[in-house]
């Protein structure tokens, strides 16, 4: 009996090590198994991950790229606004001496740097002036030379002084090239990890071939910025991405695609993901990439102890997994947030500050004025606006260089921020113009505050040439009032105030009332 009890026992002992060899054979298979699924999950979820982040960030940047454009275009029609408005002031007061006025006019070094300018007789036909027009046809007519310039400009005027027909405005292309200058100084500044960063590529020809595009913008390949591009090109391993992104883009105005590419400063090869966009307005390609060899490790790291532990540990660590993704994307949007809000500090700071004078910017006016038209139409409280402009500015110019005006503006702007309230705000209205928005500013203070304010202004000295020199102001002031369809109308009254304060001998304010 015994001896069948240990048998038995045998037996038992036998069966079970069989079981529990047969059970930790197919929990080592369903947890090889697992982990392969896990890692093919993991890796589906980190590229997800890096497609987000391409595409948010390549939206951002076409989005600031747009937002760029129509500031541009905002800018220039107001230009184009005052210019006009300036004619019209010589017609007006002095016809005879138009011609002269108006050729002086655009002869500004500033403006010649974006007005297209056509001047012709009226009676001849003849081309008496013109600026950045690189051919006249003498042979046409001035409305069949306008009609070839009309389609190339952002904003224009044509309009009859009399003796003369004129036609002014800013280019298509003049636009495009300061929207590119800012968007290249943006990208070349951004820094991004893991080698990350923006490219713009423009399309020349959606057909493709040879030179069908040129690499606008590159930051770790400037030297190449202007070079031709082919879709013939192809990458480390034999691929084609220029022609797979143009294709992609011409299906569905966006694409993501791996290709190829050297690291920076290394001879390592590595696969690259990409998302690239469209942005029809200007033909341009904008892409960002980042490296997908990190791939691996990730997932290595995630899944390396569960090569050594049992159930429990395996259960473990899929928590820890778990627990980890949830930190990786916490950690992520955090910092992605803390990035963007930084980032969008230094893109306010430098698309609001004039650059010359550390005050704000006209766009920064122009939001400025929007937001308290808006106020105003809720509340009926209006700001007082104070446009100011140097008295005979040009003189200081002509009289002790560039150089030494640029300190007058500086020196002004300083001097009037020392002398206003923390509430109120200066913008650099354009040239040696200024706005003052002045928040709470009774009308029946104004004239006292204009006063010292061109007392103010009288104030300082500046040196031209070893001899000190004062300078003056003038001085329009307006306020919205219930008939104003548009911010730009309290605006347009200081102008005419400023006119008028010109007018009557300058170092003065005028306060149009209406």
């Amino acid at each position: 009996m015994e001896p069948l009890r240990k048998k038995y026992r045998q037996i038992l002992v036998v069966i079970i090590l069989i079981l529990g060899g047969l059970s930790s054979l197919a929990f080592l298979l369903m947890s090889y198994q697992i982990e392969i699924d896990h890692q093919k999950s993991l890796e589906v979820s980190i590229i997800d991950v890096k497609k987000t982040f391409l595409k948010d960030n390549v939206d951002n940047l076409i989005l600031t790229i747009d937002q760029e454009r129509q500031a541009q275009e905002t800018l220039f029609a107001r230009l184009n606004q005052l210019a006009e408005a300036a004619l019209d002031g010589y017609n007006t007061f002095n016809p005879d001496a138009f011609l002269e006025q108006a050729i002086l006019y655009f002869e500004d070094p500033i403006r010649q740097t974006y007005f297209t300018v056509l001047i012709a007789d009226s009676t001849t036909g003849r081309t008496i002036y013109a600026v950045n027009i690189a051919e006249i046809d003498q042979s046409l007519s001035f409305s069949q030379n306008t009609e070839q310039l009309l389609p190339l400009m952002t904003s224009s005027v044509k309009k009859d002084y009399g003796s003369y027909q004129v036609f002014f405005g800013v280019r298509q292309s003049r636009v495009a090239e300061i929207v590119e200058e800012n968007t290249r100084a943006l990208i070349h500044a951004s820094r991004y990890s893991n080698d990350a960063y923006f490219w713009v590529n423009k399309v020349v020809n959606f057909e493709g071939g040879d030179n069908y595009g040129i690499r606008l913008i590159h930051p770790n390949l400037k030297d190449t910025e202007g070079q031709p591009l082919s879709t013939s090109m192809t990458d480390i391993r034999g691929h084609f991405p220029y022609l797979e992104e143009l294709e992609g883009v011409k299906a569905d105005g966006e694409i993501f695609y791996t290709y190829f590419f050297k690291k920076m400063n290394s001879d390592v090869v590595s696969e690259k993901l990409t998302y690239a966009r469209l942005y029809p307005e200007y033909n341009w390609i904008v892409a960002m990439g980042v490296h997908l060899d990190d791939i691996s490790s990730y997932v290595s790291s995630a899944t390396e102890a569960s090569h050594q532990k049992t159930i429990w540990m395996l259960l473990a660590l899929t928590g820890f997994i778990v627990v980890l993704i949830g930190v990786v994307v916490i950690a992520m949007t955090r910092i992605e947030g803390w990035y963007y809000r930084n980032s969008e500090q230094e893109l306010k700071a430098a698309v609001y500050i004039d650059t010359l004078t550390q005050t704000y910017n006209r766009r920064a006016g122009n939001d400025c004025l929007a937001k308290n038209f808006k106020t105003y139409k809720i509340t009926g409280t209006s700001p007082a606006f104070i446009m100011i402009d140097i008295d005979d500015f040009k003189k200081v110019n002509d009289d002790c260089g560039h150089d030494v005006g640029d300190q007058v503006l500086i020196r002004l702007a300083t001097i009037i921020n020392q002398h206003i309230r923390s509430n109120d705000k200066l913008f650099r209205w354009g040239g040696e113009e200024f706005l003052l928005a002045c928040q709470g500013l009774k009308e029946d203070d104004v004239e006292a505050f204009t006063a010292k304010l061109l007392d103010v202004a009288a104030s300082f000295n500046y040196d031209c040439c070893g001899q000190p020199r004062k300078i003056t102001v003038s001085m329009g002031v307006a306020y919205f009032i219930p008939g104003d369809g548009d911010e730009i109308a309290a605006i347009k009254r200081a102008d005419q105030g400023l006119y008028q304060a010109k007018k009557s001998g300058k170092n003065r304010s005028c306060f149009i009332q209406v």
